[in-house]
């Protein structure tokens, strides 16, 4: 299998030649002033939040104007950023680890989502809750088999990528529920084709976040683990992050975005409804759909501690082999 190196390399030439590439500050200014930033996605529930912000002129206030750009998957997105094809880019926070690992340099700007304070503690008390939270699932194939974590072992499990943040944490629930996840056939798969595969039955079981968690449910399969509230702590676990070139390049374009980004979590964890319509839009999904996934969670700022805690984690599972300091990693810390 390609080093993560290698396929940030593959994955950045490939997004140059779709990608508008990222001038300096006179380039990117506006007839009216603003400054134009390119942001990389996933389609998830957490673009949508972004949209809400640039709906309520929060960016246009720090002077922004923002262009979006969606990308297959987390790796991809960081390869474009990290190969300043785009300026700021969604991560989960494993692959960020992943990359900062193998030497790309890489600043958080912010928190993208995450989980409230007591969250976990209030499902570790009443573990059907993590439906009401979690916005990651396991949704297996109609007749799978497939009843819990450790039935996995032995399955075809799809991921979008290798190494990221669902087959970690689907890996560590395997390993507590006593099953061994290095006997699972793991495939990659971006969510839509996921879901595809769950219905005609060419995978096992599909790794999916909201709102292809209710897609795959309507294509026949059943949800039968929430493993992203078992492995993080409370705080953030998306995060929205940029290249060390560009923190040094334009820190006042990053500064702008990082309290943009704050507003907009903010205002996005007070009008829930009114983000959830947002991803819709953005997502080209139902509203119904994405109101049937998980109550979403915004972190206004990122806690080094809780991308530590990760580390750790992925250290103790054998991910990761390396030590990181996660309060060096963020902008303005």
């Amino acid at each position: 299998m390609k080093t993560l190196r290698t396929g940030l390399v593959a994955a950045t030439a490939s997004l140059a030649v779709v990608l508008a590439g990222c001038g300096g500050s006179d380039e990117r200014t506006t007839e009216d002033g603003l400054q134009v930033v390119t942001v990389a996605y996933t389609p998830i529930y957490s673009v949508g939040a972004l949209q809400l912000g640039i709906d309520q002129g929060f960016f246009e206030d720090e002077g922004l104007r923002i262009e979006l750009q969606q990308v297959a998957n987390p790796p991809s997105g960081i390869a474009a950023v990290a190969g300043d094809e785009v300026d700021f880019n969604y991560t989960p926070s494993i692959p960020f680890v992943n990359a900062i690992a193998n030497g790309v340099q890489l600043e958080i700007v912010g928190a993208a989502d995450g989980y409230d304070e007591g969250t976990k503690a209030s499902v570790e008390a009443d573990p059907s809750l993590a439906l009401q939270h979690d916005d990651s699932g396991v949704v297996a194939a109609k007749g799978s088999g497939i009843e819990r974590a450790a039935d996995l072992e032995g399955k075809t499990v799809s991921v979008p990528a290798r190494g990221a943040q669902l087959e970690v944490t689907i890996a560590a629930a395997v390993k507590a529920d006593g099953g061994d996840p290095a006997k699972i056939d793991w495939i990659t798969l971006d969510f839509p084709s996921a879901v595809s595969s769950l219905q005609a039955g060419r995978i096992d079981a599909a790794g999916l976040v909201v709102p292809f968690i209710a897609q795959g449910e309507q294509a026949g399969g059943t949800l039968v683990l929430s493993p992203g509230l078992e492995f993080f702590d409370d705080g953030a676990v998306g995060l929205w992050v940029t290249s060390a070139s560009l923190a040094t390049a334009e820190p006042a374009v990053v500064k702008s975005f990082q309290a943009a980004v704050e507003r907009t979590n903010e205002y996005a964890a007070a009008h829930i409804e009114e983000a959830q319509q947002a991803a819709a839009t953005v997502l080209k999904t139902d509203l119904a759909v994405v109101q049937t996934g998980s109550v979403p969670s915004f972190p206004a700022t990122v806690d080094p501690a809780d991308v530590q805690s990760v580390i750790e984690r992925m250290k103790e599972l054998g991910y990761l082999k390396k030590d990181i300091d996660a309060a060096s990693l963020v902008f303005g810390g």
